[in-house]
């Protein structure tokens, strides 16, 4: 019977050890910088932000996180603040890697910050404009890039907090055919609240 209670005490202690990780979903908005190319200026709306992460404790206070997000931007083709045309929408895909600092990860309520690195996907802009301009799809670099991270978290019960962060993403890639490359400024900036699940 004793050995029983043994093994029983173990296997309950053995999850609450084990509570080390943090899964999280995201939704939020993002905004991109502008960019300043021959005289026009290239412009993308605020658009949807949506991702998920995994993120590992190494202690109280230090953890490493993985995470994915899925942007969406419309753009357009502007001269002194007036739009000629559009470009479609852009669609990045961002994946961070970053090592994070918490106040106090157990406490009800936390504050982290932290940073890292980040490799970003696009897709090709295209639109009826671009079509009818002769220009046709515009490529989007992918690129590594950096990225910087703060937010805060309540718990409302062990298990669960919800979260609201924001974080920033340098991506500057290169865009447009090989003889006449832009530089666009993107630069995301997303502003995200969520659920994150401890276990």
């Amino acid at each position: 019977m004793h050995r029983w209670m043994i093994v029983l005490a173990a296997l309950v202690a053995l999850p609450l050890a084990a509570q080390s990780n943090d899964v999280t979903v995201w939704g939020g908005v993002a905004r991109m910088g502008s960019t300043d190319a021959t005289g026009t200026t290239i412009r993308f709306d605020r658009g949807t932000a949506y991702g998920a992460g995994f993120e590992h404790f190494f202690g109280d206070h230090l953890s490493g996180e993985l995470a994915v997000f899925a942007l969406r931007n419309d753009g357009s083709v502007e001269i002194a603040g007036s739009p000629l045309f559009t470009t479609g929408s852009l669609q990045t895909t961002p994946l961070t890697a970053t090592l994070q600092w918490h106040r106090a990860r157990d406490a009800r309520f936390d504050v982290f910050a932290g940073g890292g690195v980040a490799y970003v996907r696009s897709n090709s802009l295209h639109s009826s404009d671009l079509d009818t301009l002769g220009i046709g799809r515009v490529d989007v670099k992918s690129k590594i890039g950096w990225t910087m991270v703060g937010g805060v978290s309540y718990a409302f019960v062990p298990a669960f907090a919800a979260v609201a962060e924001a974080r920033y993403i340098g991506y500057r890639p290169d865009s447009g055919p090989s003889d006449a490359r832009v530089r666009l400024n993107l630069n995301p900036l997303l502003y995200l609240a969520g659920v994150r699940w401890r276990f």
